[in-house]
């Protein structure tokens, strides 16, 4: 692997640990000034790979792929743990980013629905409201 993809990884680490937090507090508009930064370094850690794929390539094209199975003694070792926190991450930002959209949904909803019809209010002797068909007189009059 490039030495360039590392700072790649974790500049996209940095930025998804941000934006779960804003997430994690309900945050919207922090999580959403993220959006651009997080494409951007999600396109350049693609770009640092996809460099360091055909610089692979170019030093021993002979090599199928099928021999170069991660081993322990792997160059790409030291990477696995930026890999694996990168992972955990997405999938963490997936789950909240599909949290707040429930919840924007929600209150769309909301905010949008037409009232119920208002039933008319009457109070019964209990101090609650009465159904309109048990309607009873608060005063009677003996006149």
């Amino acid at each position: 692997m490039s030495a360039s993809i590392i700072p790649a990884m974790q500049r996209l680490i940095a930025i998804l640990e941000a934006e779960n937090s804003a997430l994690e507090e309900a945050r919207i508009p922090d999580a959403l000034a993220l959006l651009n930064d997080k494409q951007d370094a999600a396109r350049t850690l693609e770009q640092e790979v996809a460099i360091a794929n055909d610089r692979k390539e170019e030093l021993c094209p002979c090599c199928p792929d099928e021999e170069n199975v991660a081993r322990e003694d792997s160059p790409a070792l030291p990477y696995r743990d930026l890999l694996e926190q990168m992972t955990e991450l997405g999938n963490r930002n997936g789950e909240l980013l599909q949290r707040a959209i429930t919840a924007q949904k929600r209150v769309i909803e909301l905010l949008t629905s037409t009232p119920t019809a208002s039933l008319p209010q009457s109070y019964g002797n209990q101090g609650s409201y009465a159904p309109v068909t048990d309607r009873q007189a608060l005063f009677i009059s003996k006149a």
